[in-house]
């Protein structure tokens, strides 16, 4: 295989690993839904249980894995430190980040002012910037969780600033190779962070990891599979630990099942998951995750709960089953037609020609 052909099979499975990340993200905000209006399932109930396992406990490895190859990526071909190279990426990051996340948030936006202003007029504007947090609103003031008016786009205001701290990065690194990885991970673990929700600790250790990688000239599936059966045997014991224990009870465990069930995804991404899908899939990555959270989710959620509206744990899986697929089919297509017919709307939304 030539360099140039590796090179490709290294970024094919990087994309096919950012689609299987930005579906893991539906099914954590799947969480809750096909539960009918008036179910009351107790938080012990298997329905429940089956969600929680699927939502909370797998599906939690995409977001580091996503801040991990941002890192990889962001740092490719900057083992030398070069401020030309700096502004130059800083400038791109402008496009491919900030662009998105203001695109989007103002979508978002413009979903709640506009029923706001319908039924309340100016009252009801008002109302909404009070509740989303005002002058904070494309930060930390959503009432839900400290993020920007569309909550998923917190990922892009995080990795924002991460980018932003790429000099300090990189001299840490070319110094102390993995140790900072390693430190931010006991801050994270031990909780000794300025900031727990907003550019976390256990965010910026993933991103970090990635950087390292990069930084040190080495390829991500590379330098990872050089602790394969290590990986396979602690995310095996990490996976039973957090799913018979309290996550709160088990915090270690679930920094060490986060980190090695990210690099098993890795180690299968080289070998098979690049064949399961094809290319104009896997490029859809950061549609779906935008995408989802604007209505669309919400929007299956309900559809769902009307076409299958059977009373019973069982039918509560199905619905939460089939709500992920379904919300992923539907961006697919619309993510399609759009890079077709529209493709200028496409590059407003997502910063890339495709």
């Amino acid at each position: 295989m030539t360099l140039s052909s590796e090179r490709i099979s290294h970024h094919s499975s990087i994309d096919h690993l950012r689609f299987i990340f930005a579906v893991l993200v539906v099914f954590i905000h799947a969480y809750g839904h096909g539960v009918l209006p008036g179910d009351v399932l107790a938080g012990e109930c298997v329905a429940m249980e089956v969600q929680q396992f699927f939502s909370h406990i797998l599906s939690a490895i995409a977001v580091p894995g996503f801040f991990l190859i941002s890192g990889y990526l962001y740092f490719s071909k900057m083992q030398r430190w070069s401020w030309e190279q700096y502004v130059q990426k800083t400038r791109q990051r402008s496009i491919t980040i900030l662009m998105p996340f203001l695109v989007w948030n103002t979508l978002k936006l413009m979903t709640l002012l506009l029923p706001a202003w319908v039924h309340n007029g100016w009252e009801g504007v008002a109302s909404v910037f009070d509740t989303y947090g005002g002058w904070r609103i494309f930060w930390d003031g959503n009432p839900h969780y400290p993020a920007p008016v569309l909550l998923a786009t917190w990922f892009l205001r995080d990795l924002m600033v991460f980018c932003l701290m790429a000099p300090i990065i990189h001299l840490l690194v070319r110094y102390a190779s993995y140790l900072p990885f390693v430190l931010l991970m006991v801050c994270d673990l031990f909780e000794w962070w300025p900031v727990q929700q907003v550019c976390s600790a256990h965010h910026l250790a993933f991103f970090v990891f990635g950087a390292t990688c990069s930084i040190r000239g080495k390829a991500l599936f590379d330098v990872l599979s050089e602790y394969r059966m290590a990986s396979y045997l602690l995310g095996t014991l990490s996976l039973v630990v957090v799913t018979c224990f309290p996550c709160s009870e088990t915090m270690l465990f679930y920094l060490f099942f986060a980190t090695v069930a990210v690099c098993n995804l890795v180690f299968q991404a080289q070998s098979r998951i690049e064949h399961i899908l094809p290319p104009r899939y896997t490029q859809a990555s950061m549609f779906i995750y935008l995408g989802h959270s604007l209505l669309l989710l919400s929007g299956v959620a309900w559809m769902l709960n009307r076409l299958l509206p059977m009373s019973s744990e069982g039918w509560t899986l199905v619905r939460y089953f089939l709500i992920p697929p379904i919300t992923v089919g539907i961006l697919l297509y619309l993510f399609s037609f759009l890079r077709n017919r529209f493709p200028h709307i496409l590059y407003m939304l997502l910063g890339r020609k495709y």
